[in-house]
């Protein structure tokens, strides 16, 4: 176990509000990326070549709760200073029952739709990143 030192306390602090910082901080890039390519003035990439004027709404409405949620579990593992994983499963935990609490209280508001499925699946990804990163840590 680590030493407990001020460095480690902040750190501590700072992983659910981080997280939740940078997941939403990381909607900027994607909305900037979908302008330029798609609404600006159309792009080539790797040969193909996109339209020019395409409304991205849609897609950034789409794209923006998988973002978030891929971000949001990236960033916390990498804040937590020690027992990344564990906390990792304590963040998604929490997004999860978040999630859940959302139709529990606000049923007659909210429906489910294919961005919430977005959401989780962006999730689970970075959970899944997570892992495979965490087993290439070595324990002594």
């Amino acid at each position: 176990m680590e030493k407990l030192n001020i460095k480690n306390v902040f750190r501590w602090i700072a992983v659910l509000p981080g997280a939740i910082i940078a997941g939403f901080l990381a909607t900027f890039p994607l909305h900037w990326i979908l302008y330029l390519v798609f609404a600006h003035n159309g792009a080539t990439i790797m040969g193909f070549e996109f339209p020019n004027g395409i409304n991205i709404e849609p897609i950034e409405s789409f794209l923006t709760p998988f973002v978030i949620s891929i971000t949001y579990v990236l960033v916390g593992y990498k804040i937590a200073p020690e027992h990344k994983f564990k906390t990792n499963i304590i963040l998604v935990i929490l997004w999860i029952m978040s999630f859940i609490s959302i139709f529990l209280f606000m049923a007659d508001k909210v429906s489910f739709q294919a961005r919430g499925a977005g959401g989780l699946l962006g999730l689970f990804l970075g959970l899944f990143i997570n892992w495979k990163e965490h087993g290439k840590i070595k324990t002594i």
